[in-house]
């Protein structure tokens, strides 16, 4: 029988706002995602901490993330095996996420991706880039059940971050532009769906960022 469609997974919730953050307990909760309240926090080194101080999630562990490692997600799956938690929200930038997700994968438990800046292009990807003793390696994992951008911490990100993850986007366009090149010079097959996305990513006009101070929320 003929593929007459393709399938594409995606997380249960995607939520990109200002003070998007505030609503992971109720999306654990609601979604279903963790019934009993245990749940696993990981933190980055740069807003994490603060955010995990704001949540209102008193049963939740804290587990901080130090590089973006393949040693340091081991240890963190490790770790969440041992727990026997429900689910593991990751808070932070690329590195934290990427550590997460494949520590989830390991521990078998679903996982939410709440991004602090805009300088990766795999918070909701299947995929975990870790760094270990000859460079960097991709390793297959679950994708995220939810993600969450809270605009007004990505605000707060260093400012060379939110400008890389603006250009990343941007750069999707001439990507498109030269596959579509090589498509005629060499006949390379141009995937509409893929390309449309990208297309369409970015060109979307952006959602509004917040006007107040960079300070965290209360």
């Amino acid at each position: 029988m003929p593929l007459l469609a393709r399938m594409l997974a995606a997380p249960m919730v995607i939520d990109v706002r200002p003070g998007a953050v505030a609503s992971l307990g109720t999306v654990l909760a609601d979604r279903r995602i963790a019934t009993s309240g245990r749940v696993a926090v990981a933190v980055g080194p740069s807003q994490g901490d603060s955010i995990a101080a704001e949540l209102e999630l008193s049963d939740a562990e804290i587990f901080r993330v130090p590089d973006g490692s393949h040693d340091s997600a081991v240890q963190l799956g490790k770790r969440l095996r041992a727990g026997n938690y429900e689910a593991l929200a990751g808070i932070g930038g690329g590195k934290t996420i990427d550590v997460t997700k494949f520590a989830a994968n390991m521990a078998g438990i679903p996982m939410v991706a709440v991004a602090t800046n805009l300088s990766h292009d795999g918070i909701a990807s299947p995929i975990s880039s870790l760094e270990h003793e000859s460079g960097k390696g991709s390793y297959g994992v679950v994708m995220p059940v939810a993600v969450l951008v809270d605009l007004d911490r990505v605000r707060c990100a260093p400012q060379p971050l939110a400008t890389a993850g603006i250009g990343d986007m941007v750069a999707n366009l001439s990507a498109v532009a030269d596959w579509e090149l090589s498509a005629v010079d060499t006949g390379e097959h141009v995937d509409g769906l893929a390309a449309a996305m990208s297309r369409s990513a970015a060109q979307a006009t952006p959602c509004p960022m917040s006007s107040s101070p960079c300070s965290p929320r209360r």
